[in-house]
């Protein structure tokens, strides 16, 4: 870490207090799995102690200071006798507008996000600083509020001052690992990326690709491995029943339940049950205990002797209470915990379930998983097939012939592969109307809204086979799931991939194929044809937009086109591998130092655009004074990102380069 850096940003940041809280452990009680819902200084004023942040061990000898990050998991247990600590959560942000520099220092060093603990030099100073902040906290005036702050920020400036004169280590958070631990705490409950990104403070896309480098799988691949050894362990371990089993690990639909447990496993609950019941000993849990609890840990309130009878309730949303164990003999106590749990579970499912008159099955609810049955009317017979998704798996028995599409891009998907949607969202650049290229493909599609205010209305009335849509629609997919089987999928996936499940969907896989392969003929092609040509030139992707330009970088899933598969350059200020994109202001363009300009334009940013063409600073550009901008329709190029767009893309990008 860059400190100059580090109090730089701290220096510009808007920082707003958002809770303080004074508690003990009691020697026998521990902190155990909490994940921070902000940014926290952790100082312990009394005591001796083990503190655990995302698994890094700190060890307090009486005052100790820790920083950490929202999402990071903390535990903590005291040594020797009562740990007496403060926790000081906080939110952290560049006011707008930000320099641009500012920005993307914030994204590279993360300073409101970095672990570091440390022994304070002064910290008789600090001690009474926290003390009073907390005294002050505990009025709730608007003058104390603000006495608060201005306590706070001399706290920051003590801390940072013996970052410097102590040199401590300061650590990035493992964004992966605290999803993976997040998921192996929580793995009982309802789960979703969005959830995950938002808890994390990341996005689903960067998570996403995070976490499979990490672990060589996507979050919800990982979640349901999780939930299949934790279903073994209680198949093996306990006498459930196969519906308190199936809710213990997040499934409220026990036949469901079994359905993805015979396809992970090989077998189906009952069977793998009685095949290892079969194998002496087996009765007595052969395998042992994983290093979590066998069912979701259900966590006691927390004990610990604080300071007036309100306890930590500060939460993401709203309420929730911090806990502890205590730490008593490990026999009965696990399984106590598991009974109990078991019960709660069972509980818990059955309030949660209404069933129809005739008895049958709830409807799903926004958990992990998607109901697996299809509707039959209207539908194709076909081979039965899996398809994974956001929300989990969905076999489908047919092909859907009525389909509601909540994205633009899953109309072109459909047409690549000679299909169309009974029902598709629309644009608002585009005048909620059908997009101009494909209006002469397809017939009688009703329109749905758009991707971010779906008419829900409009769709029920459809009474589609099936819903398709995005994280986009993660706000309605409770309601969505009572009207069709829905499939959500990540917005910026790559489109071949999606072409391929798409191809699975509707019985097309050989169709999808063949629209992949004449593809990759046409891009090798051209990358032949432009690489000699404009060899050492580079190449950029514009969009004014917001009264600022809109730089589209190499993780823009069609800047990409240009760089990853035409062979194209990009200047040095698009190289983001995270960050699709970066807000420029108009002064700032001549440093992009691109020889190729392609500018997106739409109804939208007409007005913009001219007024941006007619500054002197863009004029100056190198581009615009070689004639080497080229304008292109921005819902073409950003929107409708499906083979038969980036196939148009493709043919734009070859005429204004030829």
């Amino acid at each position: 870490m860059n400190l100059n850096e580090h109090i730089q940003l701290w220096n510009q940041a808007s920082l707003k207090v958002l809770d303080i809280r004074h508690a003990v452990l009691e020697l026998g009680e521990e902190l155990r799995s909490y994940q921070l819902p902000a940014s926290a200084i952790l100082f312990t004023a009394r005591g001796q102690g083990r503190i655990m942040l995302d698994g890094v061990e700190h060890r307090a000898e009486s005052c100790y200071l820790c920083h950490a990050g929202k999402g990071a998991f903390l535990d903590m247990e005291p040594a020797s006798g009562p740990l007496e600590y403060y926790f000081i959560f906080y939110k952290a942000s560049l006011s707008p507008p930000a320099r641009q520099e500012l920005v993307q220092l914030l994204e590279r060093s993360k300073p409101f996000h970095m672990q570091y603990g440390f022994a304070p030099l002064h910290h008789a100073a600090m001690y009474l600083k926290i003390v009073r902040m907390e005294q002050e906290w505990k009025q709730a005036g608007a003058l104390e509020k603000l006495r608060t702050k201005s306590l706070f920020y001399q706290l920051i400036c003590e801390l940072l001052g013996q970052l410097h004169h102590q040199e401590i280590a300061t650590a990035v958070p493992d964004i992966a690992a605290q999803a993976s631990r997040y998921l192996d705490e929580h793995y009982g409950e309802a789960v979703t990326l969005a959830l995950l990104s938002e808890l994390l403070h990341c996005s689903p896309r960067q998570l996403q690709r995070l976490f499979k480098v990490r672990y060589q799988a996507g979050p919800i691949d990982y979640l349901i491995q999780v939930r299949m050894q934790k279903a073994r362990e209680l198949l093996l371990g306990t006498d459930a029943s196969l519906k308190d089993i199936a809710a213990a690990v997040g499934y409220p639909d026990s036949y469901y339940f079994s359905r993805i447990f015979k396809k992970h496993v090989g077998s189906s609950p009952s069977s793998f049950k009685r095949a290892r019941e079969q194998v002496e000993g087996s009765r007595h849990n052969p395998s042992g205990l994983s290093r979590y609890a066998i069912a979701a840990r259900r966590r006691r309130p927390y004990s610990g002797k604080g300071s007036g009878e309100n306890h930590y309730q500060y939460q993401f949303r709203g309420a929730v209470t911090m806990y502890t164990n205590r730490s008593i003999k490990a026999g009965w106590t696990v399984s106590l915990l598991l009974s109990l749990t078991l019960l709660l579970a069972a509980c818990s499912g059955t309030a949660g379930t209404n069933t129809s008159a005739g008895g049958g099955a709830a409807a799903p609810s926004n958990s992990i998983t998607a109901s697996p049955n299809v509707t039959d009317t209207g539908s194709k017979e076909s081979a039965p097939r899996t398809i994974t998704h956001m929300k989990g798996e969905l076999k489908l028995e047919q092909t859907p012939q009525r389909i509601a599409v909540l994205d633009t891009q899953f109309m072109d998907q459909l047409i690549a592969i000679g299909e169309q949607p009974s029902g598709s969202v629309v644009t608002e650049s585009e005048k909620l109307q059908i997009p101009e290229y494909m209006a002469g493909k397809l017939v009688d599609v009703v329109t749905l809204g758009t991707k971010d205010e779906p008419n829900v209305e409009a769709i029920i009335a459809l009474e589609p086979d099936i819903i398709i849509g995005t994280e986009f629609q993660d706000k309605i997919y409770d309601q969505l799931i009572k009207i069709a089987p829905t499939l959500i999928f990540e917005r910026n996936e790559d489109w071949q991939t999606t072409l391929k499940t798409f191809g699975l969907i509707m019985d097309k896989e050989q169709e999808a194929q063949q629209v992949l392969d004449q593809y990759n003929s046409k891009i090798s092609g051209l990358k032949a044809e432009l690489s000699e040509k404009y060899k050492g030139q580079t190449f950029a992707v514009l969009r004014p937009r917001d009264n600022i330009v809109r730089l589209h970088t190499t993780a823009h899933r069609t800047a990409a086109l240009l760089y990853d598969q035409l062979g194209l350059t990009p200047p040095a200020m698009a190289v983001d591998a995270e960050n699709s994109s970066a807000s420029l202001s108009l002064e700032k363009l001549p440093e992009l130092e691109a020889d190729h300009l392609f500018l997106m334009e739409d109804s939208s940013n007409l007005e913009l655009t001219k007024e941006f063409e007619s500054s002197a600073i863009w004029k100056n550009l190198k581009a615009v004074q070689n004639g080497h901008v080229y304008k292109e329709d921005t819902n073409l190029w950003i929107a409708y990102y499906g083979p038969v767009a980036i196939n148009l893309v493709l043919d734009q990008i070859q005429a204004a380069l030829k």
